[in-house]
Formats: C-alpha cells, structure tokens, sequence
C-alpha cells in the first residue's frame, strides 16, 4: 500500500496556507486568495508558488520559495493527524503488508512528521520530494517507493495508492495502480470520480485494506 501525506495521513492546511500567507507579506504582494484549497493543497508547491507570485523567473520562484518554505518550517506546530490513520497504518504493518509513503512534501518533514506520528518503522519505503521540490511528480515519487519496496523484496503486483486528490489518482495510474480516494482530504467529487475506489471514513478505508 502507498500512502499519500498531506490530506491523507496528516491534516496540514492551517500550516501551508500560513506559510503562503507569510510569503506573500514578505514579499509585498497581496494577501493571496487561498478560498479554494484544491488550487495548493495537493499540487507541486513550486506551481503554488509561480501561480501566486505571477514569478516567471526561476531565481525569483527559488526566492520566494525558500520564503515559504521556511514559514512552513515555523508553522509545523499547526499540522495534526486525521483520526485512526496512524492505528490502519499500524495494524496494515503488524499484518504482513507492504506500506510506503509517497508524498510531494519534502522528504526531510515527510520523514520528521512520520517520526512524530511514531510511524517511521511501519513504512517499509518513504518517497517525497527534494529539499528544493524538484522532484515533486507524483508519478515519480511512486516510482521511487516501488523502487524502495522491490529493494527490500517486497511484493509491489497488487500495489494499491491511498490518497485525495487527482495528482495520486494520475500518477498512480502511471504505472497501472488503482487509487482509492479519501474523503476526508482537499479535493473534490469530480477527482474522487477518478479513482478506482472511495473511502468515506477511515472505518471505510480500514474494510477496503484488510477486509
């Protein structure tokens, strides 16, 4: 099983939208319009970041990310952790199944967030993105999680993706893996759509898992 982070396992919109709050402040530009959480709860944070600013220039987006990233840093405190995701997480591991993270969070929070959750000896693979985010494709993170799995001899054929917006629906899609859709995440019916599967709860989620 690979699990997304953001809206999945962890419920970090208080953190992100302050974050981006503060680095627009910094940078003079407007409060942006954050109504719509599906336009950066999910996406790549360096487009976040390019679509807020209006940046074109790859030295001002790596400016103004570096601001962000450092608020999301400060803002941490504000991340929680959905109900019952931690205990499936658990139970799927004390159960024989394979489980890894792919998130487009960096991969170093991605890893100090599982360590504060008490997971990081559950996940069998951690896949996330560079310090810089460059390397936030979904399809390319999972890449790397099945990587880490196969490495560690583990049986990737019946790979499920469990996470909440299209990003994880495509780019588990990339190598032929069915998602199952949390409710509980950012995104929406149309994006749900997409998926193979959906979860309304994490009661729903756990008869889906292990039946």
């Amino acid at each position: 099983m690979l699990f997304d982070m953001d809206g999945t396992i962890s419920d970090s919109l208080d953190c992100i939208a302050g974050a981006l709050r503060l680095m627009a402040a910094d940078l003079g530009l407007p409060e942006p319009d954050l109504s719509d959480v599906t336009t950066f709860m999910g996406p790549p944070m360096t487009d976040t970041v390019r679509r807020i600013t209006g940046f074109t220039d790859t030295v001002e987006i790596e400016r103004a990310s570096g601001l962000y990233r450092d608020h999301h840093d400060e803002l941490e405190y504000l991340v929680s952790v959905y109900p019952g995701v931690v205990e499936l997480i658990c139970d799927l591991h004390d159960a024989g199944v394979a489980v890894g993270l792919a998130t487009s969070k960096r991969i170093r929070i991605a890893r100090r967030w599982l360590d504060d959750y008490h997971l990081t000896g559950e996940f069998d693979a951690v896949a996330g993105a560079s310090e810089t985010q460059a390397g936030a494709d979904k399809a390319g993170i999972i890449a790397e999680a099945l990587d880490q799995l196969r490495a560690k001899g583990r049986d990737t054929s019946r790979t499920v993706m469990i996470g909440d917006r299209s990003h994880d629906v495509e780019g588990a899609a990339a190598h032929s893996i069915p998602t199952i859709y949390v409710d509980w995440g950012y995104g929406t019916a149309a994006e749900a759509a997409t998926a193979a599967y959906r979860a309304h709860d994490v009661t729903e989620l756990r008869g889906l898992l292990l039946g």
